[in-house]
């Protein structure tokens, strides 16, 4: 694995690095503001890319407190990074319009999409997407699997470039020491990417854990990220921005920790994961856990295992979770009985 680590970050450094100069300065949007682990995940990776490229993020926001005045005022010519993750196309209209929003708003500034998924269900809906990308001259369109940049190149006229996962970033290897306590955590998501439904459960004879991650405590350091961004809406503020962008930012990140440091004591207390989101691959897979995993509605999950992982033990795609837990029960606890049908 660590081979492979390796390869995929120098992978992520020699597409990335080109495109954004050490010591720039820049915009990092759409802070993902909700209790999706994964998407912490991946914005602690691209701030941890950030960091090492000595770079400044000197304003974010997210979808609902973006203010293209206070962006503008605090990067000027700077580089507007959008954050990566499965929300391009129209699953996700909130994510979709702050990001053409931008670029309609800032034509001069060179901007650039950390790594993403490409889905629309509507043909209009990816119709109007081009409309508002393909004229800017200075976008960068970076996907993170093949099936994606294949859509990106016949759909766009920006430059395109495949990427890993942005969380490819993030350092996991504590999570290997952590106290397991379930044979199987079965992580399944509950929103409208769902594919496959749980209708049996594991066997009697193992421990599991059923759940998703999406639910969170109020994070501590929200107070201070809305306040920050209510001051600077102000504009009469007598703090100055840049103070109120440094703070926001502080927040973001800290919230974005407590986030991720749910999902790791989540997924960590089992021996094996069962799961159909990507994240719980990837974040499983950094931490030495074994995953066995069923696809999610457009095939999101195969198309980046297949582009980046194909070739890694440890991942098993599975045609249901039924499939998933009968063969981790097999290669795992092969003395256990054979799986009940009770539901879950």
């Amino acid at each position: 694995m660590n081979a492979t680590l390796d390869a995929l970050r120098a992978r992520l450094h020699q597409t990335l690095d080109p495109l954004i100069p050490p010591g720039s300065c820049c915009a990092l949007i759409d802070f993902p503001h909700h209790g999706n682990v994964g998407d912490s995940a991946i914005w602690l990776g691209e701030m941890a890319y950030l960091k090492s490229r000595n770079c400044k993020v000197a304003y974010t926001c997210d979808a609902g407190n973006y203010n293209a005045e206070a962006m503008r005022s605090a990067i000027g010519d700077g580089i507007l990074l959008i954050t990566g993750g499965g929300n391009f196309g129209d699953l996700y209209a909130i994510h979709q319009n702050l990001r053409e929003r931008v670029i309609r708003e800032f034509p001069d500034n060179r901007i650039i999409q950390f790594p993403q998924s490409i889905y629309f269900a509507n043909g209009s809906n990816l119709a109007r997407s081009q409309a508002i990308l393909s004229p800017h001259k200075d976008f960068h369109f970076v996907v993170r699997d093949t099936v994606s940049l294949r859509l990106a190149r016949e759909h766009y006229d920006n430059p395109s470039y495949l990427c890993p996962d942005m969380a490819m970033m993030l350092d996991l290897r504590p999570l290997r020491s952590q106290r397991k306590t379930s044979d199987v955590v079965v992580l399944s998501r509950v929103d409208e990417e769902k594919a496959a439904h749980l209708t049996a459960g594991a066997d009697a004879q193992l421990n599991s854990v059923v759940t998703d991650w999406l639910d969170e405590p109020e994070p501590k350091h929200q107070w201070l990220y809305d306040w920050s961004h209510r001051r600077l809406g102000w504009g009469s503020s007598r703090i100055p921005p840049f103070i109120l962008n440094k703070l926001a930012l502080t927040a973001a990140n800290a919230m974005a920790r407590q986030r991720l440091a749910r999902g790791l004591s989540l997924l960590g207390q089992g021996n094996v994961v069962v799961t159909d989101r990507l994240h719980a691959i990837i974040l499983s897979w950094l931490g030495g856990t074994p995953v066995f995993f069923v696809d999610n509605n457009y095939n999101k999950l195969s198309n980046f295992i297949d582009t980046w992982l194909k070739d890694s033990t440890g991942l098993v795609r599975c045609a249901s979770f039924e499939d998933a837990l009968e063969q981790a029960r097999t290669e795992y606890w092969p003395a256990s009985p054979a799986m009940t049908s009770n539901p879950v």
